[in-house]
């Protein structure tokens, strides 16, 4: 990457320093080197790139802006970092601006699930509601883009909270029982089986419906994500054609609503939104309850008419979305333009053992280390970067262990797009030590429970990390961690 840096403004917005160049022109970082070492990245520790990693390690590592951003996209960042963090409140109120709650949400704010931009938690007891994790439910068939079909009277998404005037979906509560699992050398570990229970469901609503818990995930490199190419992601698909490993993967092609037409998909966990803009929109659609652009109407489902005869006071069946351009871009922009953490310690001697075991084990097959963004220009800075989010964005069949039974798409009950590993190290301290909670639902409470949740494809790769010893078990995953 050449910079040719024509201006460097430095000043500090709230409690941020920052400081901001005109970029006048960017290459891509060179092609991969002839390295020595087979498993050698391009500038290894800049897992986001040049352009899209920061130096930090703090509980604040997740809420970060890309360094090199002009003084106005840094506006619009810290904009889109005010909406992110507002506490939505009932329509109408005299803050006008943050106002159109609900009227049935999970959440009054982006913040509440993505505390500093990181990942959700599973509940602290059985008593305890779900929060941070989301429960997507369909019945079965397809809508008319190929995608779940929603339930007629609770839609696509359970809505366990609720403005005055308007009921909730019900209550959903998750217990978990204990699973033994034991290593060739008598080695021990204990994993969670979550069971759901609903209660209380509205107007009676029998529990017969498909269900798919999904946890906020951390949401660092989504702009970087969404610069890889089409053409890069499908690619992965034909380089598995051949390994003897068992991982193939598929893309997941979905409903891309402003195009009108069918995309591919790259976010959520079955790769089910075509883009940050709509996967943005879709959140604050479902979780909290407020219109955007490109959805401008409530996701109600038999609301209206089960309690109201006509909606609650300050919703909108049609019209002005309560979060209107240009703050609905501003957010989306925000959330596009969150840097990646540099790795810690990649030349730690025990850190480069586990890096060579990860390739060994097939981890690799999946949880690709390397890509190029194609050119961005939405946001020119992500353009041509080296990146290492390990990923392929695919979906992945993982077994039945893992299976929701909730087709979504392409992607079946039991496959799930490969979940990026960058910043996994720092997970915890984000969620200010209150642990990791690691897969779709969260049941994993380390990155060695994880693994051993892997099957399906992943089974190959999960069986040769229980083969290690134990003192390269613990390599593997000091590598990850260090991610």
């Amino acid at each position: 990457m050449k910079l040719n840096k024509k201006i460097v403004v430095i000043f500090t917005l709230s409690s941020f320093v920052v400081i901001s160049s005109y970029i006048a022109g960017c290459s891509k970082q060179g092609p991969k080197p002839a390295a020595t070492d087979p498993y050698s990245l391009v500038n290894e520790p800049l897992a986001g790139g040049i352009n899209g990693t920061v130096n930090l390690a703090t509980a604040e590592a997740f809420a970060q802006s890309i360094p090199p951003m002009l003084t106005a996209d840094i506006i619009n960042f810290k904009i889109g970092r005010s909406f992110f963090h507002t506490n939505w409140v009932t329509a109408p109120s005299s803050t006008e601006a943050v106002d159109g709650l609900g009227p049935i949400f999970n959440t009054s704010s982006c913040n509440s699930c993505h505390v500093e931009d990181g990942r959700g938690r599973t509940p602290f007891s059985d008593g305890e509601q779900l929060t941070s994790v989301l429960i997507r439910l369909s019945q079965p068939g397809q809508d008319a883009h190929g995608g779940p079909n929603p339930d007629p009277d609770l839609g696509l998404q359970f809505r366990n909270n609720a403005i005055l005037r308007a009921s909730p979906d019900g209550q959903v509560y998750v217990t978990y029982t204990s699973k033994i699992v034991t290593y060739p050398d008598g080695t021990t570990d204990t994993l969670r089986v979550p069971a759901y229970r609903f209660q209380n469901l509205r107007n009676g609503h029998p529990v017969n419906f498909m269900i798919s818990p999904r946890i906020a995930p951390q949401l660092i490199g989504m702009g970087l994500l969404e610069a890889v190419s089409d053409e890069t992601i499908v690619s992965f698909i034909d380089a598995n054609a051949n390994n003897q490993s068992g991982i193939k993967g598929k893309a997941n092609y979905v409903w891309s609503v402003e195009k009108q037409t069918t995309v591919l998909g790259r976010f959520g966990w079955k790769a089910s939104e075509p883009s940050v803009r709509q996967q943005v929109a879709n959140a604050l659609g479902t979780d909290i309850g407020i219109t955007t652009p490109i959805y401008p109407s409530p996701s109600l489902y038999g609301l209206e008419q089960t309690l109201f005869g006509s909606l609650p006071n300050g919703s909108d069946s049609v019209g002005q979305p309560e979060l209107p351009e240009p703050f609905f871009t501003n957010t989306v922009f925000y959330t596009k333009a969150l840097a990646v953490p540099q790795r810690r310690n990649p030349s730690d001697p025990t850190i480069q053992q586990g890096k060579a075991l990860f390739f060994k084990a097939a981890c690799s097959g999946c949880h690709r280390p390397q890509m190029y963004t194609d050119f961005y220009p939405e946001m020119p800075l992500l353009s041509n970067q080296a990146i290492h989010p390990f990923t392929d964005l695919l979906l992945h069949d993982m077994g039945p262990d893992l299976a929701d039974g909730r087709p979504d798409y392409l992607a079946s009950g039991s496959e799930w797009r490969t979940a990026p590993l960058w910043g996994i190290g720092l997970i915890s301290l984000v969620n200010n030590n209150n642990g990791m909670f690691l897969l779709h639902d969260g049941r994993a409470r380390s990155i060695e429970e994880a693994i051993l949740w892997h099957g399906g494809e992943a089974l190959t790769s999960r069986n040769n990390f229980m083969k290690l010893s134990k003192a390269d078990r613990a390599a593997l995953i000091k590598f990850v961690n260090d991610l």
